[in-house]
C-alpha cells in the first residue's frame, strides 16, 4: 500500500532564511562601542580624581603683599625749623678762615606722615647781600619719612669770615626752602660773618642733604 506523500511549503533553507540573525560584524561593532564608553567614563573618573588630589596636595602660595605708596612731600608750612646741637659753629663767630658747621632740625608739626628727600635750599641774607650755599653732593642720602612729631636734620658747612673784610657777608637771616618746596622759612643767623664763595676756588659753603635724626 502506498501512503500519500505530504509536502511542506518552503525548504529548510528558506525557513532558516526567514529568521534573520544580526550579522557577526554588527555584534562586534556594538560590543566595542559599549566597552569604549565604559573605558572613557573610567578614564574621566581617574582624571578628575587625580586633579582633586593635586589640588589638595598643592601648597598654598600666599599673595604678594601690596606695596604701600610713599607719603607725600613735607610742606614748608608743616615743618618747624630750629638750630640743633652737634655743629662746630660758635655764636657770634670765631677764628676767621676756619670751616664751621651748623645743624638745622626739621620737625613735622603737621598731623600726617610726610617725606623729605634731597637738599634744602639755603641763602644767607644781609639786606640785599646774599650768599647761597651749594649742595654737598659727596654726602649720600635717602628719603626720610617723618611721622607727626618726628624730626630730621641737615648740616650747613661754611667758612668763617672776618667782620669788615671784603668778600665777607654778615648774615642776619638764613632763608631755608625744604626739599620739593617753593615756600621758605626764615631763621635768625647766629654764627657770625661768612666768607663769600669765590668763583676761582672750589665752593666752601655747603648745605648737606636731609637725613634722619
Amino acid at each position: 500500500m502506498s501512503w500519500p506523500i505530504r509536502t511542506r511549503t518552503g525548504s529548510r533553507a528558506g525557513r532558516g532564511a526567514s529568521v534573520r540573525e544580526p550579522a557577526a560584524g554588527a555584534r562586534s561593532a556594538r560590543v566595542p562601542a559599549a566597552v569604549r564608553a565604559r573605558t572613557a567614563a573610567r578614564a574621566r573618573v581617574r582624571i578628575l580624581g587625580a586633579l582633586a588630589v593635586a589640588a589638595v596636595a598643592a601648597p598654598l602660595v600666599p599673595a604678594a603683599p601690596a606695596i604701600a605708596a610713599p607719603p607725600p612731600p613735607c610742606l614748608t608750612s608743616d615743618l618747624a625749623l630750629s638750630w640743633a646741637p652737634g655743629g662746630t659753629a660758635v655764636s657770634g663767630g670765631t677764628e676767621p678762615g676756619s670751616s664751621r658747621t651748623a645743624v638745622v632740625s626739621l620737625r613735622n608739626a603737621g598731623t600726617a606722615t610726610c617725606m623729605l628727600d634731597g637738599f634744602p635750599k639755603v641763602t644767607l641774607a644781609q639786606g640785599a647781600t646774599t650768599e647761597t650755599l651749594v649742595d654737598q653732593r659727596s654726602v649720600s642720602h635717602s628719603a626720610v619719612d617723618l611721622e607727626p612729631g618726628a624730626s630730621a636734620r641737615f648740616t650747613l658747612t661754611f667758612q668763617q669770615g672776618q667782620s669788615g673784610d671784603d668778600g665777607v657777608v654778615e648774615p642776619v637771616t638764613a632763608i631755608v626752602t625744604p626739599p620739593n618746596n617753593t615756600a621758605s622759612k626764615n631763621m635768625r643767623w647766629r654764627w657770625g660773618p661768612v666768607a663769600e664763595q669765590e668763583s676761582a676756588n672750589p665752593p666752601r659753603n655747603f648745605v648737606g642733604p636731609v637725613v634722619a635724626s
